[in-house]
């Protein structure tokens, strides 16, 4: 049993740094999060066991502290899960996007320009040698805040 048992806590700690891969796709996670519960129902049954039949306090103390050990592993596990399952799924609503637009709007003091450079709010294009403001060939206005 104890063999079995260190066997499962090496799996779950393996599950845990591939679960840390910075390139994982929210469908690798999922295998990984279901094979991590798994391991983790036959860990707690096997000190579950340990705990119920030993008589040794420190062999007793030491599989509480396994059991605590395995439930920060998950929990890092599922924070990575739901972390990867944000990144994945969400939509931005109408709101964050008019905030997200309205932050960068008054982070930032350049404008974008049709040449594709960024210029401070009196510089001529020198794209065009004209004015940021009329350097398209259309002669519209092209640049704008960003």
């Amino acid at each position: 049993m104890q063999q079995s048992l260190n066997h499962n806590i090496q799996q779950l700690t393996a599950l845990l740094k591939n679960a840390e891969n910075k390139k994982l796709l929210w469908e690798e996670m999922q295998i990984i999060s279901k094979k991590a519960f798994e391991l983790q129902d036959a860990i707690m049954a096997d000190l579950d066991e340990i705990e119920a039949s030993e008589t040794d306090i420190t062999k007793i103390q030491a599989a509480f502290a396994a059991r605590e050990s395995i439930w920060d592993m998950m929990k890092q596990i599922t924070d990575r899960e739901l972390a990867l399952r944000e990144k994945t799924h969400h939509k931005e609503t109408p709101e964050e996007r008019e905030k997200r637009h309205q932050e960068i709007l008054s982070e930032s003091e350049e404008h974008h320009c049709c040449c594709g450079h960024h210029h401070t709010e009196h510089e001529k294009c020198d794209c065009h040698n004209q004015d940021k403001t009329q350097c398209c060939q259309k002669g519209k206005k092209t640049c704008h805040k960003k």
